[in-house]
């Protein structure tokens, strides 16, 4: 046990120092304060979506089914950021062989390694989990000291589902990657069969969601979680008061994580051995290569590493695609879509600010600057030997973001424009305001990254989803989003909504020409100094 409680301390020191803010002291105090920013962005999320949500569930008289919809909600959250680093992490770690040569067991090395991707889904479920619970006391749920202390329990076992399945879907990946010939096609369609899984999940969890608009509750949303939501009916049935019901969940939590640790661990160093194998690659070819100029020639690079790196396309693309759907959905839906901000009680804010807060919280994804530093690893002398200037390689990336970002971008803005029946000049000042938002995302992201890169990263995953730059980038995003809502809901009575918006996108396009300046002087030198 002591052995185990070492090796888990030391790859939680390694997790930390993977998000750190810059420097080298401290890295534990910076890790921590960057794993206390997702834990507060958890819980605003889930503060803001619990509380109306309970409200609707307790008019109904079932709002015991709050927690049954947001202990699925963080199961899914926590598959989504943690099933890729599961590869990296149990899979793919540079130090395994230095770990399993020391007098420690197979089991012991394999489920310390788990245990990092525990804390982070830990820190999903609590924060996600806990607010619906608060909400679950404030609207009168009851059960008082024991209803906290169950919850509690509860949400520490739950941590372990999104654990155990990203395991398995490492696994996975690691496997046929390894082995296949064209490994970059291979990933890219693993990891999008991973997205669609988690998409279904949240689908499942919209359509119980679905029933509460149509008021139809009750059996109508258990009905929804019948067979793959059988765990999520445990918790909450558990939580609620039944306490044999809630043994029986932790039980059947751990119990996966424990058997799948064994089986590994029972052939780890033959299980890495073969994960690291590769497949029969293609043969190279002679070809001609075509003459172009230095700017076509950074974007296709860029090109080259965003659609051939999976953890770095699917991380930052969701938003891409989301921007896409919301667009069609909102322009299917025409003159329903109203109806449905009616049903969530939104009809009530100003359209122009839902509009915009949604495009501005979807963009705040797409960070893609925010890792392209960083990604540049061991190779970034190689582009600094280049004939092209600091300010080229920056405009580049930005630009590069903004190629894949305004043709989405566009059809989501006319989608809502079209959806919610604006005028024409809402549309406009609408469309102003996402383009401003987008160059500033793309700006912002990319100072974070030269301000704190990641260039010492063991793989692509620590920097796409654990360094600071790429956490900080996507957090300032939201917050930008945020404010940008804010003000123009307190603006809104004084100047008007059109007015507000567009005094925001004034704003923003200020701060994109404050941005661009210093990323053309004082950015560049920073990029020239990087080692």
């Amino acid at each position: 046990m002591g052995k185990f409680l070492v090796l888990a301390k030391v790859q939680l020191r390694a997790l930390l120092a993977s998000f750190r803010v810059g420097g080298s002291r401290k890295k534990a105090v910076s890790g921590w304060t960057a794993l206390a920013l997702m834990a507060a962005l958890c819980l605003f999320i889930s503060g803001s979506y619990s509380f109306p949500l309970g409200g609707q569930l307790a008019a109904a008289g079932c709002l015991e089914l709050l927690l049954l919809m947001m202990s699925a909600m963080a199961v899914i959250a926590g598959l989504m950021f943690t099933a890729f680093a599961a590869q990296g992490v149990v899979f793919g770690g540079r130090d395994a062989d230095l770990m399993l040569s020391m007098p420690v067991s197979a089991f012991s090395v394999m489920l310390a390694k788990l245990t990092t991707l525990y804390v982070e889904n830990l820190v999903f479920c609590a924060f996600l989990v806990l607010p619906a619970g608060a909400a679950w006391l404030w609207f009168g749920g009851g059960g008082g000291a024991l209803f906290v202390l169950r919850l509690l329990i509860g949400t520490f076992f739950l941590a372990m589902l999104p654990t155990a399945l990203s395991l398995a879907a490492g696994f996975l990946l690691s496997w046929l990657g390894g082995r296949l010939a064209n490994r970059k096609a291979v990933s890219l369609l693993l990891y999008a069969l991973v997205m669609a899984a988690v998409f279904y999940l949240a689908v499942k969890v919209n359509i119980a969601l679905s029933s509460l608009a149509a008021g139809t509750m009750g059996t109508a949303v258990e009905g929804a979680f019948t067979g793959w939501g059988v765990p999520f009916l445990l918790f909450q049935r558990g939580v609620c008061g039944d306490w044999e019901t809630l043994v029986m969940f932790c039980l059947l939590s751990l119990a996966p994580v424990l058997l799948a640790v064994w089986l590994f661990s029972k052939n780890y160093q033959q299980v890495l051995t073969g994960l690291r194998s590769h497949g029969k690659r293609p043969a190279y070819r002679l070809g001609r290569l075509r003459a172009s100029g230095r700017r076509k020639a950074l974007l296709r690079k860029e090109a080259a590493r965003y659609f051939g790196t999976p953890i770095y396309l699917f991380n930052t693309g969701i938003g891409l695609i989301m921007l896409v759907i919301a667009g069609i959905a909102a322009a299917v839906m025409g003159g329903g879509l109203r109806e449905q901000l009616a049903l969530a009680r939104l009809d009530g804010f100003p359209l122009l600010m839902l509009a915009a807060a949604a495009i501005g919280f979807l963009l705040s994804t797409v960070a893609i600057t925010g890792s392209s530093v960083s990604l540049e690893g061991e190779n970034l002398w190689i582009i600094k030997e280049a004939p092209v200037s600091a300010r080229e390689v920056l405009d580049g990336k930005a630009v590069f973001q903004m190629l894949l970002t305004v043709p989405c971008l566009l059809v989501c803005a006319l989608g809502l424009v079209w959806g919610l029946k604006m005028s024409l000049a809402e549309g406009a000042v609408l469309l102003l305001f996402a383009l401003a938002f987008a160059g500033f995302t793309a700006l912002m992201g990319l100072t974070v990254n030269l301000l704190f890169p990641k260039l010492d990263a063991v793989n692509d995953m620590v920097v796409v989803k654990q360094s600071a730059a790429a956490m900080l980038s996507t957090f300032g995003g939201m917050i930008g989003a945020l404010a940008c809502g804010g003000a123009v809901w307190a603006l809104t009575d004084v100047v008007g909504e059109l007015p507000a918006l567009a005094g925001c996108a004034a704003v923003l396009l200020l701060a994109c020409g404050l941005l661009l300046r210093w990323l053309h002087i004082r950015g560049a030198e920073r990029f020239m100094e990087l080692l």
